[in-house]
């Protein structure tokens, strides 16, 4: 039996419906909170292959200041790497305070505020977007794009 095209249309439809809804269920915006915090912890501990397990492929970070420009996973893992044991190193923290999960697709979109700290005190900061997509239930961090707002002390220099 051949299906009329109206209604190989309709099952092309539900079967659609059915992928999104199952993504909806695995990756959820508390999924994105969840892997923000673990890219914290990572980034506290020094820890670079919870960070590597993050990236995708071809993460893209521009930083907040000088808009310099890192593309892939090993390129920003080297970022991260030289800065591994510095004792003048800033601890950063990112702090999400909107994520939104595309109705159509397994993206999100992240948006918070930035610290980078100095073990001086002095601070740096300002705000950033985060695109993530969800792969195999678990949300990779794909861009993240900083703006500088804010300084004290030296860092403003």
């Amino acid at each position: 039996m051949r299906l009329r095209p109206t209604v190989l249309l309709a099952v092309t439809l539900i079967s659609a419906s059915a992928s999104v809804g199952s993504i909806a269920e695995s990756c959820t915006d508390q999924g994105v909170r969840d892997a923000r915090t673990a890219f914290n912890v990572a980034i506290r501990d020094d820890d670079l292959d919870a960070m590597a397990g993050l990236f995708d492929e071809d993460i893209v970070l521009v930083t907040g200041t000088d808009s310099d420009l890192f593309v892939g996973r090993a390129q920003q893992l080297d970022l991260w790497r030289s800065e591994v044991g510095d004792a003048d190193r800033l601890s950063y923290l990112r702090e999400a305070t909107h994520v939104e999960v595309s109705p159509l697709s397994a993206i999100a979109l992240e948006s918070g505020v930035w610290t980078g700290k100095a073990t001086s005190g002095d601070e740096v900061g300002g705000e950033y977007s985060a695109k993530w997509r969800c792969q195999d239930a678990r949300w990779m961090l794909e861009a993240e794009l900083f703006m500088t707002t804010r300084c004290t002390g030296t860092m403003c220099d």
